[in-house]
């Protein structure tokens, strides 16, 4: 990490030269990320719109299905990492990530584990 450069919750860096917003960050130098992704279609089912704090970039949609882990060694800040979006949006987007992986979750399931409740017409009824 560059000397100066202090990243926190809710931050917007580069990880490489796709632009990424920081959810949290470990005390082993590792940091949680979500990728933000243009706002052409197609959109995914957990697809976040940045509001007020990305106004800056192209890229304000940020893609909770592709979280990942990164050293934040590899990190770089943008604009000094001045670049922040508010704390209600990072809670959306955090929600976002939970219901996600719940739902793939649920996917990897077979057909049959989780029983429907809809029940047809019984004859005679």
């Amino acid at each position: 990490m560059v000397k100066g450069q202090d990243f926190c919750r809710g931050t917007i860096a580069f990880c490489g030269k796709k632009p990424v917003l920081v959810l949290r960050l470990c005390k082993t130098g590792v940091a949680v990320v979500v990728r933000l992704v243009g706002e052409k279609p197609p959109f995914h089912r957990s697809d976040i719109l940045l509001d007020a704090g990305a106004m800056l970039l192209r890229n304000r949609v940020a893609r909770t299905s592709a979280v990942s882990t990164v050293q934040q060694k590899i990190l770089r800040g943008l604009g000094g990492c001045l670049l922040r979006v508010p704390e209600e949006t990072v809670l959306r987007v955090e929600a976002a990530e939970k219901m996600e992986a719940e739902r793939q979750r649920d996917e990897l399931l077979p057909r049959v584990a989780i029983r429907s409740s809809w029940r047809g017409p019984k004859l005679g009824s």
